[in-house]
């Protein structure tokens, strides 16, 4: 007889999914294809997941859960929500977390067990996985035809050409669709174990370790296919895993200084394939190790010893510690790569931390709340004290243990007071405020104060110099940073923002929000990035008991505030409103040297930014707005300021604003300078009319500068301050004029030590006013004169200087025109709690209001509409460094963050205009006859005019020759009979007619005329009187009121 070999079994067709493209390319250009060969349809939801393990780490770094259901034959591709539009047309789930590259092993998972992997888990490759095309960077790979099933065990060496085919950098052609061809035969091998963890004649395992056992191929285990047996007697274990990696977890601690034998019997391990012959394992399978002693018995050194009460660490070098986990930021970047530990008892030292960082690279080994030891190399790492563990140096977790934060408040007695509680779990009881949300978006941050009304920018409150080095030094003290997790720039989900609930456009978080009983873990770090460097940060994210509930306490108004009077002006700073976008695709002024493009970057932001200024404007609803930051384009169709106007029309209604067209007005090209930006001015024509000539200042300060160039192809002159624009108007309703001065001098944000003239070297003095100050200080001044002069030529003294002027309430340019008569009205009637900005979490205003001292009086109200200062600029039109979801989240087309400043309304009360003449003027002869004298009055169509009086400057029934009574007889409110005759010897009579106008907001005037009787024919005189600057051409006929409520007084 002869024998025969087993005949070999034909491959079975897929028993689960399996990943059959892989996409690695640039930037986010990242998908994984998932094929279903099984002949059935397969529900995803709440069963399978892809997991990415970065960088080497025997962690998963990332999760995915996967959701929907695969049809038979078909794939499921998950797509990143960044990536290519090529690969989201076939996506059928997109995440926006960031994913892996080359050198990261993904796994596809089902319940938890591991069906499918590239790459190896806990190697790092540096690059990638492979070589050339077939590689795991910056390429595509197939799975091969013939390949039926996934490869379970991600923790072996990994080659893809074995199952992969490779193609070039973005090739997306054959994402979804596979073919699988299981038509060819496999011989079957019997399953065996590959690995063990302790290995193979390992030494000085912990007691409490647990015992993983790894096959070559899914395997059943009867339950006495097992034993441990340690110092010749029987380990008892409980048994778990599988199919592939089984854990013998120990009923009891293995016996510490002890030898353990593992046996695996081959008779009871079967595979679970239907390739038979062979089923069993083909021998049994022994190992053993040796046990170590009980680490977490022995000696440590407390960590309030090895922090000691200096800034630095009091012992460096090795050493070994014990605390409890009070914060777990494990795993690769952009995670901390660490965990906090605090001593439990800690030392009773107040001047002595107890907290401390561990630094374990990319490990993930320990959780909140557990007892762990460490050992490792103190020392500091950007002035944080850690200890940093090696490669082979892991975390021994000895129990459980619990902590109670400690109690810190702000603020801070100095500025190294935190030191003491660096690394600890601490709590903050009080009501903490937010007072700069700027990087939430890209840190995931905020900070906080103590102070309910917010920091004030020191200038804003305290006069330049010693008082204002004060105050940044009291706000420093009075702040701490709330932080998210991690260390990564633009964070999806933003966690911080109103009531636990990530931020979005309807879920903000403003400044003056709050939070109360803040616990986290006190860390001195950077956010990742040198733009949010090294500072201290409480961390209530993954903290032991860390909590940190901001709730609204700044709601944000649906409107500005009433200001009264019967004209509002408006200052507004658009932040950037360019209709032109690109690179070098704009000018300095028209025909002026090229410039990059500001604001939106393309169609799509500017679309967004559009909806968002016209919803602002629109709601400021006000009659003249001076707007700042307008692309500097000139003034045609498709001019910005145009552009502008048109939206706002098509939303307010057709003619509702015009523009102010300076260029035209002036006779001069780019009358408005030669910077990138200009201001502007937009009117009601319904409201106000514009009056007078229209002016610009661009000489001295506001005219070009001559300055020492950075490098030679840089201007020697450029524009500093941009020259202001005045316009006059009428208040149509009221025939009352006045003037709007709108400007933009220059920002503290760049330098100007480079300064030849007009105003020399203007370095930064330290004094808290920033860069520039001189030339902003120049500027006001010779604005000062400018208005002195006054430029539009209407002869009206009431002037509204409006704009952002870049400068704080107690700064120089400030203090300049105040001391020339005007009043700041954001001080008189907001007192300390107005602003307009905010800048490194201090608050003021840079956008001003400020009256003449004749229009001062006149002023009704003052508001700022505070729709920009208190909101994430996260929440802006800007698409860039935002995922898909966040796009669209963070936007909403209203006017909430349109800008960066708070726009300002004022509401103005203006005297009336009243112009009143007489005919006749003069009586003669002085006959003693009665003569009817008419009178005509003009005001505006909004004023209402009562006739006050008319009078005689001589007594009725005089003592003169034939001197009669009855000398005044009213006929109605503009007829009079009087008598023509004076007493003799006199210097003559004068009849005086008074009338009153007064507004719809209640204010008055009043204008005379005069009727004469002349002592001889040749010294006749009359007159008549209005208010200064009046243009009766935009008078009309007046309505008077009836006669019955006029106090006449008849002589």
């Amino acid at each position: 007889m002869i024998a025969l070999a087993a005949a070999p079994a034909l491959a079975q067709s897929p028993t689960d999914l399996f990943i059959s493209e892989y996409i690695e390319g640039t930037s986010n250009n990242k998908a994984i294809e998932i094929y279903n060969g099984t002949g059935a349809a397969i529900a995803l939801s709440g069963v399978y997941d892809i997991q990415v393990y970065f960088n080497g780490s025997t962690s998963s770094g990332l999760t995915i859960a996967l959701l929907g259901t695969v049809a038979p034959g078909d794939v499921f591709v998950l797509g990143h929500a960044a990536a290519d539009p090529a690969i989201l047309a076939q996506a059928d789930q997109t995440n926006g977390s960031p994913w892996f590259n080359g050198n990261d092993a993904v796994v596809l998972r089902k319940s938890g067990v591991i069906i499918d992997s590239i790459g190896q888990i806990g190697v790092n490759p540096g690059t990638e996985w492979g070589t050339g095309l077939v590689s795991t960077a910056d390429n595509t790979l197939r799975r091969k035809a013939t390949v039926c099933a996934g490869d379970a065990d991600a923790f072996n060496t990994f080659d893809p050409s074995v199952e992969w085919d490779g193609f070039a950098t973005n090739t997306y052609d054959g994402l979804g669709a596979h073919v699988a061809n299981c038509d060819t035969t496999t011989e079957d091998t019997a399953p065996a174990v590959v690995s063990t963890d302790p290995a193979n004649g390992a030494t000085g395992v912990l007691p409490s370790s647990n015992i993983t056992l790894s096959f070559s191929e899914p395997v059943s285990l009867t339950t006495s296919a097992t034993s441990v047996v340690c110092n010749s007697s029987t380990q008892a274990v409980t048994t778990s895993g599988g199919p592939v990696t089984f854990t013998l977890d120990p009923v009891s601690d293995l016996p510490a200084g002890g030898s353990c034998t593992v046996t695996v019997l081959a008779s009871e391990v079967t595979d679970q394939d239907t390739n038979d012959p062979p089923d069993n394992m083909a021998e049994n399978y022994v190992f053993s190790f040796a046990v170590g002693t009980d680490p977490c018995q022995e000696a440590y050194t407390p960590i309030f010893q090895i922090q000691g009460s200096g800034l630095s660490a009091a012992i460096t070098g090795p050493v070994t510690t014990q605390g409890v986990v009070v914060g777990d930021y494990e795993g690769p970047s952009p995670a901390l790569r660490g965990f906090y530990l605090q001593d439990p008892a800690g030392d009773g030292d107040p001047a002595t931390s107890d907290g401390i960082f561990v630094f374990n690279a990319n490990d993930n080994e320990v959780n909140l709340g557990d007892l762990v030891r460490v050992s490792g190399n103190a020392g500091e790492f950007q002035d944080q004290t850690q200890i940093s563990l090696s490669a082979t140096s892991n975390p021994i977790t000895c129990g459980a243990g619990s902590v109670t934060p400690v109690d810190i408040t702000l603020p801070v007695p100095d500025a190294s007071y935190l030191e003491r509680f660096e690394g600890m779990l601490v709590r903050m009881p009080q009501a903490l405020y937010v007072t700069e949300h700027f990087q939430l978006g890209r840190f995931g941050q905020t900070v906080v104060t103590a102070n309910p009304d917010r920091l004030r920018h020191p200038t804003h409150v305290a006069t330049p110099g010693a008082a204002a080095q004060a105050v940044a030094a009291s706000n420093d003290l009075n702040r701490i940073i709330v932080d998210d997790e991690l260390n990564n720039q633009n964070p999806d989900p933003v966690k911080i923002a109103r009531n636990g609930q990530p931020l979005s456009a309807s879920n903000t978080l403003r400044g003056g929000d709050s939070v109360t009983g803040l616990v986290g873990v006190l860390t001195y770090t950077w956010a990742g990035n040198a733009a949010s460097g090294n500072a201290y940060r409480v961390r209530p994210f993954n903290a032991l008991s860390g909590t940190a509930l901001f709730v609204a306490g700044n709601p944000r108004p649906a409107t500005p505030a009433p200001v009264g009077g019967t004209v509002k002006v408006a200052s507004f700073n658009v932040l950037n409103y360019f209709n032109t976008f690109g690179q070098d695709a704009c000018t300095n002024g028209v025909g002026g040297s090229a410039a990059d493009c500001r604001g939106a970057d393309n169609a799509t932001e500017f679309a967004r930014q559009v909806d968002k200024t016209v919803a602002a404007l629109a709601g400021l609803d006000a009659d003249v707005v001076g707007l700042v930051e307008l692309e500097n384009d000139g003034y045609g169709p498709d001019s910005a300021i145009q552009d502008l106007v048109n939206r706002l029309n098509a939303v307010a209604g057709p003619g509702t604003y015009a523009f102010i067209d300076v260029d035209a007005a002036t006779g001069q090209l780019n009358a408005l300078g030669v910077d990138a930006i200009k201001v502007g001015m937009i009117y009601k024509p319904a409201k106000v009319t514009p009056t007078g000539a229209t002016a610009t200042l661009t000489t001295g300060a506001f005219g070009l500068f001559e300055v020492i160039p950075a490098s030679p192809s840089d201007p020697t002159m450029i524009q500093r301050n941009r020259p202001p624009l005045a316009q006059s108007f009428v208040e149509n309703g009221t025939g009352a004029v006045f003037t709007v001065v709108t400007n933009h001098l220059k920002s503290k944000g760049s330098f100007c030590s480079n300064n030849v003239n007009p105003v020399p070297n203007d370095i930064n003095t330290g004094d808290e006013q920033g860069e520039c100050n001189q030339t902003r200080t120049a500027a006001a001044n010779e604005m000062m004169a400018w208005l002195a002069l006054d430029p539009t030529g209407v002869g009206d003294a009431d002037v509204l200087i409006t704009g952002d002027l870049n400068s704080y309430a107690q700064e120089d340019p400030i203090t300049a025109i105040r001391n020339n008569g005007y009043t700041d009205l954001q001080a008189q009637f907001g007192g300390g709690s107005a602003y307009s900005y905010v800048f490194d979490g201090e608050w003021g205003y840079l956008d001003y209001a400020l009256a003449s001292p004749s229009l001062t009086p006149q002023i009704s109200g003052v508001t700022e509409w505070h729709i920009n200062a208190d909101e994430p600029n996260v929440l802006d039109y800007n698409t860039n460094f935002k995922s898909a979801g966040q796009i669209a989240g963070f936007y909403s087309p209203d006017a909430y963050r349109s800008s960066d400043h708070d726009p300002v309304v004022v509401g103005l009360c203006m005297v009336p205009a009243l112009n009143v003449t007489v005919s006749p003027d003069s009586l003669w002869p002085p006959n003693h006859k009665y003569v009817t004298v008419n009178a005509t009055v003009q005001a505006g169509a909004g004023v209402a005019v009562n006739l006050v009086s008319v009078t005689s400057s001589e007594p009725d029934n005089g003592l003169g020759d034939g001197d009669t009574p009855h000398d005044i007889v009213i006929v109605d409110d503009r007829t009079f009979n009087l008598r023509a005759e004076r007493q003799g010897g006199g210097p003559g009579r004068v009849y005086t007619i008074v009338y009153k106008a007064t507004s719809a907001c209640g204010a008055e005037s009043t204008a005379t005329a005069t009727v004469t009787v002349p002592a001889s024919q040749g010294n006749g005189k009359s007159s008549s009187t209005a208010q200064a600057g009046v243009n009766t051409a935009a008078l009309e006929d007046a309505n008077l009121v009836p006669m019955m409520y006029l106090p006449i007084v008849v002589h």
